[in-house]
């Protein structure tokens, strides 16, 4: 059974420097917790921190613990797909498309047998401020959650995972932030009929089931199935407090909040630090009212930390699903640098160009695949993506600005991009910077291979 707890135990004994323990007290609304993650990623430090007391602005008759920075490394998203450490991104990108195409059907289980229900909490008890909720960056418009969302489309019974930001408003309620993707489809059907759409609100689990949240999965697939899939494991629900049978939550999780997107209201949410390094703009966004708490004793909270390298790993597994939808458009794509390139509207792809025009399907095709890119740059597969001194190099010496750049108008643009004249509509730039295959271009200055493999420093330097 994989939950948030073994996932921490098999990170301690395969990786023990990618976690810390902070015993000390420490209050996350007043900027403390994110202090000290902002001081060790200034020293090029990206463990994940458990603060085992942050402090909670209403009582502490409930212990809870907050995690974050789970995903600051891909040593540590290696661990939760049980792969080891040192795997390389590229490994763990083909592990990811290797299990989105998995699918294993969600376990119930009794609610007595379920370590979310170990205590509930609802009516005059359920108070949001009993949690330790995160005040990230200084122009964050209140205490903010960075949670899966599991919802359930009331007319094919689908369910959906999602990562969707909530801002604390009162202690019942929470706004929501949608893009407009499943849940916010979900919602929108829901509305149009008068409907509140119930959702679980899922504080912490395994971190492969956090990671189910940014696949790109499609809509004829249920993504409880899918969770099972990327856990390696049938996940394990059980039937809300709330509404029974007719919305079941992750049974293994830390915490669930349950509750209701309330139709015909809306509410002010943000700012809010985004993953692009900015605080993104204040905004009309969904109520959400809390019915039910389930927590475990000591419940550990999976928090995000905002604008930030974990921010933009986070999205490691929509990098992958991009891949593969390049790979389907262009088979000799090889593979990407987005999460980990420095760009966050920025994709470099490397490709073992056949013929020409192939690096503007491959890129054409990211464009297609997700609304996150606005540059793709294209190289050969004799530059590493993650380079970008390689990168650039190619870019200085195998680009004519006037047949290799190519401009992009009229694109959906991403929402969080802060360079947008629009709200949504932008524009696009691809950069081809592979050699020309329709004429003579000069070879690399290199050291024979054969004599690389055979030269050792140690026989020759005295080290």
């Amino acid at each position: 059974m994989k939950d948030l707890r073994q996932w921490i135990q098999a990170l301690e004994h395969n990786a023990p420097k990618e976690l810390i323990r902070v015993k000390k007290i420490v209050d996350p609304n007043k900027f403390e917790a994110t202090a000290v993650m902002e001081k060790l990623e200034s020293k090029g430090r990206f463990p994940a921190v458990l603060f085992e007391a942050p402090k909670a602005l209403k009582g502490e008759d409930h212990r809870f613990k907050l995690l974050m920075n789970t995903f600051g490394t891909f040593s540590k998203m290696a661990v939760a797909l049980d792969l080891p450490p040192e795997t390389p991104k590229k490994q763990l990108m083909e592990e990811i498309l290797k299990r989105q195409d998995l699918e294993k059907e969600p376990a119930i289980v009794a609610p007595q047998n379920s370590p979310v229900k170990e205590n509930t909490l609802v009516g005059d008890d359920l108070d949001l401020n009993m949690i330790p909720i995160v005040r990230h960056v200084e122009m964050d418009g209140d205490r903010y959650f960075s949670p899966i969302a599991v919802s359930k489309n009331l007319t094919t019974a689908r369910y959906n995972i999602s990562w969707n930001r909530m801002m604390y408003l009162d202690p019942q309620h929470l706004a929501i932030y949608m893009s407009p993707r499943h849940l916010w489809t979900y919602f929108a059907e829901a509305e149009q009929t008068h409907r509140n759409l119930p959702i679980a609100v899922v504080l912490g689990h395994h971190p492969a089931f956090h990671m189910t949240g940014a696949l790109l999965t499609p809509l004829d697939r249920d993504e409880y199935k899918a969770a099972g899939g990327f856990l390696g494991e049938n996940i394990r629900i059980t039937p809300s407090l709330s509404y029974g049978d007719d919305l079941y939550i992750p049974a293994d999780a830390e915490i669930v909040i349950e509750g209701e997107i309330v139709a015909g209201q809306r509410t002010v949410e943000g700012p809010f630090g985004e993953y692009t390094g900015y605080t993104g703009p204040q905004r009309v966004s969904w109520l959400f009212e809390a019915k039910a708490i389930n927590f475990r004793s000591d419940g550990i909270i999976i928090d995000i930390f905002p604008c930030k390298t974990e921010h933009m790993n986070a999205h490691l597994p929509i990098e992958a699903s991009i891949l593969r939808t390049m790979r389907e458009a262009t088979p000799n794509v090889i593979d990407t640098s987005w999460v980990d390139s420095g760009g966050p509207l920025t994709i470099i792809i490397r490709m073992k160009k056949k013929v020409e025009g192939e690096p503007m399907q491959a890129a054409m095709a990211a464009f297609t695949a997700s609304n996150f890119i606005k540059i793709a740059i294209v190289v050969d597969e004799d530059i590493d993506p993650t380079n970008l001194k390689q990168v650039m190099w190619a870019v200085s010496t195998r680009v004519q600005p006037e047949t290799d750049i190519q401009n992009l108008k009229g694109l959906q643009g991403h929402v969080l991009d802060p360079s947008l004249r629009h709200e949504i509509k932008g524009s696009g730039m691809i950069i081809d910077a592979t050699r020309p295959l329709d004429r003579p271009f000069p070879r690399r200055g290199l050291v024979p291979e054969e004599i690389l493999r055979k030269v050792s420093l140690r026989d020759y330097l005295d080290e």
